[in-house]
């Protein structure tokens, strides 16, 4: 294949303190053996290091450069890479927004920092868009752990993992996530036509929001998809419970709203017009989601937060999610305790 002026396919990385891990993500996506990328990389404001004291923009001039090298005596041509860095925290839906307004590729494949991507998938995207030209390419993941040798450790269950191998046509691809449980409802793993993202960021407003935002950029692609293949070649590594955020201590009132931002994500939804067209099943699953992660706040702001801020907490998640919502849940947690 010739090389083409643009790329093929935009990589994008978002970043937020996950610093320690940035180096080894970006050298499975540096030095995959494919001509037609370029990765773009958008910190968060993020203010944390390596353990060798670099910031995400240091990192990614160190791995770049280091990389270049490697790629020359394999005789591979050089990547292009973009560092964008927010003044302030924006939350990670705006995150993916930057990273798809830089983007410059045919298609999309986002990256979490902390995860890796396996050797060969852009290759394997390649052929399989020149193949079926879908608007959702899906490969396989593994979740697990990576070992202090490299080595990688899956866990026995990944839920994250469901996959259709071959083509979903005919109708939205939203219907074969919410009620046939056919495809994973995540963005990692995937590439996707830049055009449906554009459109999908069309239907969601400008909000803070830094957890479960797969589920709603993945609800409006989805929902403009037509046309999805999935491909029987591992792409993703994902790393579970990485530690980055999810065991921290809350002890301040914007992280408490970095956890209860998940409700804004069902807030987007269920004002959409999109939702109209959905079937009772396929909303019901949505109401379950929901329902899910408001249980997972509830449960991590009881464990997490310090004492001195547990009544602020219990007033931001009603807030965020509704009283009427909170006190239900709860009491369906609490009964289900007794």
């Amino acid at each position: 294949m010739k090389k083409s002026i643009t790329p093929f396919i935009s990589v994008c990385l978002p970043v937020y303190e996950t610093e320690p891990l940035l180096a080894q993500c970006l050298s499975s996506v540096f030095l995959q053996d494919f001509d037609s990328f370029e990765v773009i990389v958008v910190s968060d404001a993020s203010r944390f290091h390596d353990e060798a004291g670099r910031s995400a923009k240091k990192i990614v001039k160190q791995v770049h450069k280091d990389c270049e090298k490697i790629r020359r005596k394999r005789n591979l041509p050089p990547v292009s890479v973009t560092f964008i860095e927010h003044r302030e925290n924006m939350g990670l839906v705006e995150v993916r927004r930057s990273l798809l307004y830089y983007a410059k590729g045919k298609y999309i494949s986002y990256v979490d920092s902390d995860d890796v991507m396996a050797e060969g998938a852009l290759k394997a995207f390649f052929d399989a868009a020149q193949a079926h030209d879908s608007d959702i390419i899906q490969g396989r993941s593994i979740a697990g752990f990576f070992r202090p040798d490299g080595s990688f450790v899956p866990k026995k269950k990944n839920m994250y993992s469901i996959i259709t191998i071959g083509e979903i046509t005919g109708e939205p691809i939203i219907k074969s996530w919410l009620s046939g449980g056919k495809v994973a409802g995540v963005l990692w793993a995937k590439a996707m036509k830049r055009s449906i993202l554009e459109r999908a960021f069309e239907s969601i407003p400008h909000i803070e929001c830094n957890m479960t935002e797969d589920f709603l950029i993945f609800f409006f692609t989805s929902f403009y998809a037509q046309k999805y293949v999935g491909i029987d070649k591992l792409v993703y590594y994902y790393r579970a419970a990485s530690g980055m955020s999810s065991a921290r201590k809350i002890d301040s009132i914007r992280k408490l709203r970095m956890v209860c931002s998940s409700a804004s994500v069902f807030t987007v939804i269920s004002e959409s017009e999109e939702l109209k067209s959905l079937s009772e099943t396929e909303l019901g699953y949505i109401r379950r989601f929901s329902t899910k992660h408001l249980m997972d706040n509830i449960l991590q702001l009881r464990k997490s937060v310090i004492p001195e801020l547990q009544e602020k907490a219990h007033a931001i998640l009603c807030e965020y999610w509704g009283a009427g919502f909170v006190e239900k849940v709860e009491k369906i947690m609490d009964s289900a305790e007794n």
